[in-house]
Parts: structure tokens; C-alpha cells; sequence
């Protein structure tokens, strides 16, 4: 259901659309296909932007969920809090690891891991926050290049905050 925006009816999908909604059993992230159909030649672009981050980067699949989900848990957004990486899941992303994501104390994570989280927590936050010391960090653990796929991963996962602002629900 979405309050913001109605669902575009499957009838109206363009076939690559409905190709993707087919691909998913997720009411959540069928919703969101159907949603962003209103504008396919965009979500066609962002598809392709994102998955390259997402699933093409230097980061790995651990890392890249771990920051997936650390915005997510800042913009409430359901349908991205639901999802879980087949790759990260068989690199040890347990629902305990995603638990301590906003924990204090991260024991399941990678001292990497743990600045990369507080990074995507802290730009999609409040990104003036982050300090000379913060930087710093990132730079002892991530080349050049990560760095720039930490943030732009992290821009591109806070559509979450237009999806759930929008209503969209995943189904248990």
C-alpha cells in the first residue's frame, strides 16, 4: 500500500518492469517496482547505477550489506530493512550481525566492517558530524576507491526514505 504515490497496475508495467516484478516473490519490493514505474526511464538508470554498486564494487558482499542495512536502519524503510544478500548471508551475515549494527559493541564485525557501518550511519544521519578523526579512519581501512563506493552506496540506499515515507510495507 502507498499513501504517497499509487502502485502503476501490472497491465500498465513495461515488459523489462515486469521482468523484474516477476523475478521477486517480495509484496515489498513489487510494490516498489510498480511504484517507480511512474517513471521507468529513471528507475531504469537508477537500477543500473545501484546495481553496480551494489553488486560490482571492491567492497565485497559483507561489507556492502552491512552498509545496505545500516542506512536502512536509518530511514525505517521496511522493504530495505526485509532484504538479505544470498552472497553477504553466506559470508556470515547473520541476524545477529544485523543486530549490532547500531549497537555500541559490534563483536561479529570486522574492525572495517565496524568503521563502514558508522560511516553509512553517520552520512545518512548527519553527515556534517563526520570529523577529521572519522576520516581518517575510513582511510586506514579503505583505499581510494571504496571510499567512494561507501558513499555513493550509501546515497543510493537512502531511496529507503522515499519508499517508506511513500508507505511501502514488506510482508512477513
Amino acid at each position: 500500500m502507498t499513501d504517497l504515490v499509487p502502485l502503476v497496475s501490472l497491465d500498465a508495467l513495461p515488459d523489462d518492469l515486469r521482468a523484474q516484478w516477476e523475478a521477486t516473490q517480495r509484496s515489498g519490493l513489487r510494490d516498489f517496482i510498480r511504484m517507480m514505474a511512474h517513471a521507468p526511464d529513471h528507475f531504469r538508470r537508477y537500477n543500473e547505477a545501484y546495481g553496480g554498486l551494489r553488486f560490482d564494487n571492491h567492497l565485497g558482499p559483507r561489507v556492502t550489506e552491512l552498509v545496505r542495512l545500516a542506512v536502512a536502519g536509518t530511514t525505517q524503510c521496511q522493504v530495505c530493512m526485509a532484504g538479505r544478500h544470498p552472497g553477504a548471508v553466506a559470508e556470515g551475515i547473520t541476524e545477529e550481525v544485523v543486530a549490532e549494527i547500531c549497537a555500541p559493541h559490534q563483536p561479529h564485525m570486522t574492525p572495517s566492517e565496524q568503521v563502514a557501518v558508522r560511516f553509512a550511519r553517520m552520512l545518512a544521519t548527519d553527515h556534517l558530524s563526520i570529523s577529521t578523526a572519522d576520516k581518517e579512519e575510513l582511510r586506514s581501512h579503505f583505499t581510494p576507491e571504496q571510499i567512494v563506493e561507501l558513499g555513493l552506496l550509501s546515497v543510493m540506499c537512502l531511496v529507503g526514505r522515499f519508499s517508506m515515507l511513500a508507505g511501502l510495507e514488506e510482508s512477513t
